[in-house]
Order: structure tokens, then sequence, then C-alpha cells
């Protein structure tokens, strides 16, 4: 397994996220930290397959990206 190296970096949030971080955090019983490393991850994944063609059927619609669930 690839070694993650911890940086710390300095993020200012507005509140109605930083609430939504510290609800997420509180839930899944995890720290803000690995909220916001997870949601990144997820994202990335989200954009990463956005971005590699997959075939499509001819009855295939695009369907709206849902909430992200922990």
């Amino acid at each position: 397994m690839k070694e993650i190296k911890r940086v710390s970096a300095g993020v200012m949030f507005e509140s109605d996220v930083l609430r939504l971080i510290d609800q997420l955090a509180a839930d899944q019983q995890r720290s803000r930290s690995f909220i916001i490393n997870q949601i990144v991850r997820r994202y990335a994944r989200i954009m990463q397959q956005k971005q590699t063609p997959q075939p499509k059927t001819e009855t295939e619609t695009e369907k709206p990206v849902s909430a992200i669930h922990f």
C-alpha cells in the first residue's frame, strides 16, 4: 500500500460548510480531516470516471450525480 504523507493546510470554511463537516464527522465518529479527505477522494473518482469515455447504449440516459453519503 502506498504511504500517505500528512501535510497541514490552512483552509477557511464558510460557516454552513463547517457545520456540515462537523455533523458528518460526529455521525461517523471521525475527524474533520478524515471527512474532508474522503469527500475530495470521492469527488476525484467521480471526475475521473466522467473523463473516461465509456460505451453507452442507445437507451442509456444521463443520470444526475447523487449526494455523497458516508
